[in-house]
């Protein structure tokens, strides 16, 4: 929650009353609780792991904060003109849906995968951080948040890359600027057989990606 505080305050000018924010994978809701925190108009936050979703919802309702949750893969997310994403469904994540497991992930997979382009003036994600056997998810994560975005990006990345997400970010089409706005530590809790440590302290960069607007 510290951190999520520290991001909101770090992307104040791109969030807030006007804006409209999108969390790309969200987990818990710790990223959007902090842009519906400071005014954002409408957030979302999106993530393939419906149990976090189940919490993330739980979060917002005890917090009395209004935001939406969709399931959905981060490769499968799209934006459309708002015209023509009004069939597609939206409101807070229902872990009660009818049928099986199986059945009620795929139908929120396919319903969330457009987003109305009005919605997501910017986008924040904490990706995984693209080590082991989740290698380039990072850059998969950044690139589908420039892709979607329509003014700003916000993402974290262990420092450790630095060199080679600010040259791959500058690279692409919507990408205006990119550049490191603030450098942070996240504990890591000991999760994975492979891990070690009970906890480790990983130098993490937050980048931010300023999106080019788009002509007419």
């Amino acid at each position: 929650p510290s951190l999520a505080a520290s991001v909101a305050l770090a992307a104040l000018e791109d969030l807030g009353p006007s804006k409209t924010a999108l969390d790309l994978g969200c987990g818990t809701g710790m990223l959007a609780a902090a842009c519906a925190l400071v005014g954002t108009d409408m957030v979302w936050g999106i993530d393939c792991d419906e149990a976090a979703l189940a919490v993330a919802a739980e979060n917002m309702e005890d917090m009395e904060l209004d935001v939406e949750f969709v399931a959905a893969r981060v490769k499968g997310v799209e934006k459309t003109e708002p015209s023509k994403a009004k069939a597609s469904r939206k409101g807070r994540y229902n872990k009660n849906q009818k049928g099986s497991s199986r059945q009620r992930r795929q139908n929120s997979h396919q319903a969330a995968t457009r987003l109305p382009s009005d919605f997501n003036d910017t986008v924040l994600t904490n990706p995984p951080f693209g080590t082991k056997n989740k290698a380039g998810m990072d850059m998969k994560f950044l690139h589908t948040a420039c892709r979607l975005a329509k003014q700003a990006v916000y993402s974290f990345h262990k420092t450790s890359t630095r060199d080679f997400i600010l040259q791959q970010a500058k690279e692409w089409k919507r990408v205006q600027s990119v550049e490191v706005v603030a450098e942070l530590k996240f504990e890591l809790p000991q999760v994975y057989k492979f891990h070690k440590e009970k906890s480790v302290d990983i130098d993490v960069d937050l980048i931010k990606c300023m999106i080019a607007e788009e002509k007419e």
